[in-house]
C-alpha cells in the first residue's frame, strides 16, 4: 500500500488508493520474480537492535542459497553486470567507460521492455510525469537513474553517485553505509566476503511470506574483511524481487 504522509495535526499515513492499485497491478503482472524459500532461501539468525552498534549477533551469511540459474534470466543479468561499475566511497568521482554506458542502456532496453515497467510508465504518462515514446522514455530513465551528481566533495566534473548506485549498489560515507537496497548486492558482497550480515531488526517471518527485511550489516569494500567496514545499522531490502519490478516501483517513488 502507498501511502500519504501524517498530516500537519499528526493524524496516522493514509493509503494512496490508486497508486496502490497500480502497484498491485506491477507486482501481480511481474512473473520474474525468484521465490523466496526455493529460489532464495535466508537464515535470519538472531534479532538485533539499532542501539547494538558494535555487536554482531549473526556468525552465519543471510543468503543460504540464491539459485544461480537466476542470473542466466536476461534483466538479472543485464542488471548483475553494473554492479561492479561504481565506486563505493562517497567524494571518488565515477568515470563511465564506453562499455559500462552500453551496460547501462542494454538493462535500460531490457527494463522498459517488461510488465512492470509498462504498467508504470503508463501510470505516468496519465498524469503528465514521463513521455509516452518509448524512446524518449528510456532517456527519461537514463536521466533518473543513470545521470551523475555531486554526493560528496568529489574532484572532477562528473560527479560521485547516481540514483542506481544510491539505491542498489550502495555507498559508503564517514564509515556509514548509505543507500543500498537491493537483494541481489547483498547476495554478490555477501558471497565476496565483503558484507557481514548482524541481525535482523523487527519480528522474524516464516520464508513463504517475506518479501521485506530490516536488518543491520557492515560493509568493506577493499578488504574482504566485513567486520570491520562501514555499518548500515537500518537498512531495509525486497526479497526475491526481480530488477524490473524494484526499477518500476522505485522509478513511481522517485516521481512522488
Amino acid at each position: 500500500v502507498f501511502l500519504h504522509p501524517p498530516n500537519q495535526n499528526g493524524d496516522d499515513f493514509e493509503p494512496i488508493e490508486e497508486l496502490s492499485e497500480v502497484l498491485l497491478q506491477m507486482w501481480t503482472e511481474d512473473d520474474n520474480r525468484a521465490t523466496v524459500g526455493e529460489d532464495l532461501v535466508l537464515n535470519m539468525g538472531r534479532r538485533t537492535f539499532t542501539r547494538d552498534q558494535s555487536q554482531d549477533k549473526c556468525s552465519e551469511p543471510l543468503m543460504e542459497y540464491v539459485s544461480e540459474e537466476l542470473f542466466e534470466r536476461e534483466s538479472y543479468k543485464r542488471f548483475y553486470d553494473l554492479l561492479d561499475n561504481y565506486e563505493s566511497a562517497v567524494g571518488v568521482e565515477e568515470v563511465m567507460t564506453k562499455h559500462e554506458i552500453i551496460e547501462m542502456k542494454k538493462f535500460i532496453d531490457v527494463v522498459v521492455g517488461s510488465r512492470p515497467m509498462q504498467i508504470a510508465q503508463e501510470y505516468l504518462v496519465s498524469k503528465g510525469w514521463a513521455p509516452a515514446d518509448e524512446e524518449e522514455f528510456k532517456d527519461w530513465l537514463w536521466d533518473v537513474w543513470f545521470t551523475l551528481y555531486k554526493r560528496g566533495r568529489a574532484r572532477g566534473r562528473s560527479g560521485d553517485s547516481s540514483g542506481f548506485e544510491h539505491v542498489f549498489v550502495g555507498e559508503i560515507r564517514n564509515g556509514s553505509v548509505i543507500g543500498f537496497h537491493n537483494w541481489i548486492q547483498f547476495y554478490r558482497l555477501e558471497k565476496m566476503g565483503k558484507v557481514d550480515y548482524r541481525g535482523f531488526i523487527g519480528g522474524k517471518r516464516t520464508q513463504d511470506t517475506h518479501f521485506m527485511i530490516t536488518i543491520q550489516f557492515s560493509w568493506d569494500e577493499d578488504l574482504e574483511d566485513a567486520d570491520d567496514g562501514a555499518v548500515k545499522y537500518v537498512g531495509g531490502t525486497l526479497l526475491g524481487t526481480s530488477p524490473e519490478f524494484e526499477m518500476a516501483l522505485y522509478t513511481i517513488a522517485w516521481v512522488y
